[in-house]
């Protein structure tokens, strides 16, 4: 039996089941007369024993000790586990415990005073079990009057408890009388929820076919509606496709005249991307970089001629952005008429990655644009 108390142990994580189970193996042990080995397990017990547990714990270690007339040894360890009980609820079981240990031995006045301690305790049964003891202690000595005092102190006692558990047994007749009243109001306006819900269900049924009428009535009218604006949509489009084909054809005439008035610019020859599109990167990765020299009349041309296509776009950009200078400008003008890369890095003789680098600081520093999603050349074919 104490093989598997001691297994149960290892498996419980409450410490007020360790403490019980640490009580049991020192009962085992005071059966067993072995006093010595008991105590061990009473003081474990005493460290993780509950408020409840506590007064088991004191009068198991008070009748071992009285069984075996160690009287004085009961009382150091009785010291020993008050100084375990860190709750202030649990002492009047230790004083009880005590003041029958030193009645054990005759010592009257330290049993009376533990007694007394115990008697004036919160609880209401320590105290009438401490008011008797002390009654039956006082009569031994032949003390009538402290005798009597102590019975009337018991019976207060008894007479509290009592009332206090009439009082609870009574708050709980009280409060399951009081829920089982909600629980009638309860399903009183449950009923009358469900037969509010029946009602407005009826309605919305009523409600919902008269709707339903009217619906399939403006639901024809809707269709004729819809056809005669369907007619009314494909006539538009039939007008929108014929305006978009010419929209088409005056954009290629414009595109014509643009490219032929490129074609007078002195510097137009000189910038391969203007002529043809740019070679892929694997065409021309073994073409040298060239050096491509524009004149201050050449790059005033290209102002001039891209003004005259986009509706003077150089002034409108200095309007725009009072800080750019001549040479923002003109680059500005180069990547306004789609100037490849290539051809940018060979006019201002600096390699591509710089190219990159100079229309971000053009589009952050200069403009002032902060949109990541749009490049320095979508900005400029839009303005």
């Amino acid at each position: 039996m104490l093989f598997y108390m001691r297994l149960a142990e290892s498996f419980f994580r409450n410490e007020e089941d360790k403490a019980q189970v640490n009580r049991y193996v020192g009962t085992v042990y005071v059966a067993r007369n072995e006093l010595d080995k008991a105590v061990v397990y009473f003081l474990r017990a005493s460290r993780m024993a509950k408020e409840w547990q506590y007064g088991l714990l004191c009068q198991n270690v008070a009748n071992a000790y009285i069984t075996s007339g160690r009287y004085r040894e009961g009382i150091s360890l009785m010291d020993s586990m008050r100084k375990n009980m860190d709750d202030r609820r649990v002492v009047p079981y230790y004083h009880l415990a005590k003041g029958n240990l030193w009645a054990g031995i005759h010592e009257y006045d330290s049993a009376v005073i533990s007694y007394r301690i115990a008697a004036t305790s919160l609880n209401r049964w320590v105290a009438t079990a401490a008011s008797r003891r002390l009654q039956y202690l006082y009569s031994s000595q032949g003390k009538d009057e402290q005798a009597f005092k102590a019975a009337i102190s018991a019976d207060e006692q008894l007479m509290k408890e009592l009332q206090r558990e009439e009082g609870i047994e009574s708050r709980t007749m009280y409060e399951k009388a009081k829920l089982e009243n909600e629980l009638n109001h309860l399903k009183i306006d449950k009923q009358r929820r469900e037969i509010g819900l029946l009602t407005l269900g009826l309605c919305c049924a009523i409600a919902f076919a008269v709707v339903y009428i009217v619906w399939q009535r403006r639901k024809r009218q809707m269709y004729k509606q819809l056809w005669w604006e369907q007619s009314l949509r494909l006539k538009q489009t039939e007008q929108l496709l014929t305006q978009s084909e010419e929209l088409n054809e005056l954009r290629e005439k414009e595109s014509l005249l643009r490219e032929s008035l490129f074609r007078r610019m002195k510097s137009f020859h000189k910038i391969p991307s203007l002529e043809k599109e740019e070679p892929s990167e694997g065409e021309d990765g073994d073409i040298q970089n060239r050096r491509i020299a524009l004149s201050d009349e050449e790059w005033e041309d290209i102002r001039q001629t891209v003004d005259g296509s986009y509706e003077k776009f150089s002034v409108r950009l200095r309007e725009a952005f009072p800080g750019l200078n001549m040479k923002d400008v003109y680059f500005c003008c180069l990547v306004k008429i789609n100037v490849s890369i290539k051809d940018l890095s060979d006019i201002y003789c600096i390699s591509r990655t710089s190219i990159s680098r100079k229309k971000q600081r053009m589009k952050r520093d200069k403009l002032g644009l902060t949109e990541n999603n749009e490049t320095l050349d979508d900005f400029l074919r839009r303005f």
